[in-house]
């Protein structure tokens, strides 16, 4: 065999029930209870559980898949699906996906499925039962897709479809191409959540078409994705609107920094993860911290256009590829060259300091203000109930009600800021007035199920309850139980438990029995 031979391997393999990447679910854990249920997620490194092969982030591959199950299930993966055969009692499903991307990408759900189209290329699977409030919800996704492409470069994987996934799904959403899944808890009547749907076409093209080479670069994926989500999220609403997502991003950001210690590695763009669990690191931090980053070039450094510009060049040059920090670092510091006199791309370059905004712990080099008009107006109205100690409502209470879900949370979070402060007779009137305990968007019920449990507000206990019993996302479980413990209400907190632990998904499970009883067993069940 000579150098650049094409040559063939084929691995004889078996997987077990006890494969990290695959999630075995019964029908009871199911939205329909219809039939069982079985998905996969293989990011950080589950892949190598699914197949042998080299599992990183810095090789791309393309596959082709057959899945054969028994007649009545529905296969979907991140490919496209060629032919289907139906022999006997079972059914043989064909997928090719011929994009390289990383392995971290193959996906897989089998369940009681349905698809709905919701336009020329885009479109919605969940289970039947729940079809037409999923189609309902997300009827907006051609625009979302078609603002994203036109922002950024043609979008190059074919149909863009949305799975929403059973409620015990542990996770928002992951962005695997051509099926991207997400949790049902974006599904809330109201569409508070669907822009959780921006975030997740925009990975299209910054984690899917351009990828982190390793996990130490994880907020190339991230960072990037987030910037671009509120570039879309600015053109349906305003530029306040993602000013004011950035701020409480911001807060979430800086609370993960505290818990990590605000000196340590992985409060940085750049978390060493070595031969730790690579999800260890994984938090907001890339998130916000790597959006701050984008947000300060473009506001302080190139302005819109040109940063507009600067991403297009970006992805054109690096598709397809695995990149890290230091490729973007060039590719910036080339289209500065290129666009601006010396003198003065001399002077951008310097004040771009990549080694403390990427290596540093702790926050943000450079301070960037995120509030707005509207921002303060939501903060002081949390202030004025406190100051009105439930005597009166406010003036302008019923200002509200007017209010997307990101302003909502805004005052609930000066609220739980200033929960010292706050009693069951403050929280008593403004549920009068603003009827939150009942409110439908899991934003809000999050941080005012948690406020209400540690001022002994006891209207919240049992629809808080309610809420941690209907879905599995980690992102409003912990905090809930949290506050039962913080409470000295530990008995409670492991009653509920045990009433879902056959609910909940491994993941949680593991996760909340580390919460709630300690010991290593959650370690144990997560590896």
């Amino acid at each position: 065999m000579k150098k650049d031979d094409e040559f063939f391997v084929m691995v004889v393999y078996n997987t077990n029930s006890e494969s990290t990447a695959f999630s075995w679910m019964t029908k009871e854990q199911t939205a329909c209870k219809t039939m069982e249920y079985l998905f996969t997620q293989c990011e950080d490194i589950a892949c190598r559980s699914v197949a042998p092969m080299q599992d990183t982030p810095a090789n791309r591959i393309t596959y082709e898949a057959k899945v054969t199950v028994p007649n009545g299930f529905v296969v979907k993966m991140s490919a496209n699906e060629t032919n289907m055969e139906v022999v006997g009692n079972k059914t043989t499903f064909y997928f090719e996906n011929k994009i390289a991307m990383p392995s971290y990408l193959i996906a897989m759900a089998i369940g009681d499925l349905e698809y709905r189209s919701l336009g020329e290329r885009t479109g919605v699977i969940t289970e039947p039962c729940r079809i037409d409030a999923v189609a309902d919800e997300l009827v907006e996704l051609p625009d979302f897709l078609d603002k994203a492409e036109a922002y950024l470069t043609p979008y190059i994987w074919g149909n863009y479809t949305i799975l929403i996934l059973p409620p015990s799904f542990p996770m928002g959403g992951m962005e695997n191409p051509l099926l991207t899944f997400a949790s049902p808890t974006i599904i809330t009547g109201d569409k508070s959540q669907v822009d959780v749907a921006i975030h997740e076409i925009a990975h299209s093209w910054t984690g899917n078409e351009i990828t982190c080479e390793n996990w130490s670069n994880f907020w190339l994926n991230e960072g990037f994705t987030v910037f671009e989500e509120r570039k879309v999220s600015a053109q349906l609403h305003d530029e306040d609107f993602s000013k004011v997502n950035a701020f409480i991003g911001n807060i979430s950001a800086t609370s993960d920094m505290l818990g990590y210690g605000i000196g340590n590695n992985y409060s940085s763009l750049y978390p060493l993860v070595e031969n730790n669990f690579p999800d260890d690191s994984f938090s907001t931090v890339p998130y916000e911290k790597g959006f701050q980053l984008l947000y300060y070039m473009e506001t302080e450094l190139l302005g819109a256009d040109n940063m507009q510009k600067l991403l297009r060049q970006y992805i054109t040059k690096f598709s397809l590829t695995s990149v890290n920090y230091m490729d973007f670092k060039g590719e910036f510091e080339a289209f500065v060259d290129a666009t601006y006199e010396a003198a003065e791309a001399t002077t951008i370059k310097g004040k771009m300091d990549w080694e403390t905004w990427v290596k540093s712990p702790g926050l943000a080099p450079v301070f960037l203000d995120f509030t707005t008009p509207a921002l303060n107006e939501s903060s002081d109205l949390a202030d004025q109930y406190i100051t009105l100690a439930g005597a009166s409502s406010p003036s302008n209470f019923e200002d509200f009600k007017g209010w997307y879900s990101s302003l909502q949370v805004i005052m609930l979070t000066q609220l739980n800021t200033r929960k010292e402060d706050v009693n069951p007779t403050i929280m008593a009137k403004i549920d009068a007035d603003l009827n939150v305990t009942n409110t439908l968007d899991p934003e809000c019920k999050n941080v005012w199920f948690q406020l209400g449990i540690r001022a002994g507000y006891e209207v919240v206990v049992e629809p808080a309850h309610t809420f941690i019993s209907s879905m599995g996302r980690m992102k409003y479980l912990k905090p809930i139980y949290q506050a039962l413990m913080d409470t000295n209400q530990l008995d409670l907190a492991k009653k509920w438990y045990q009433e879902n632990v056959n609910f909940y998904h491994p993941y949680a499970v593991a996760a909340l029995y580390k919460m709630l009883y300690g010991g290593d067993m959650a370690t144990q069940m997560i590896q």
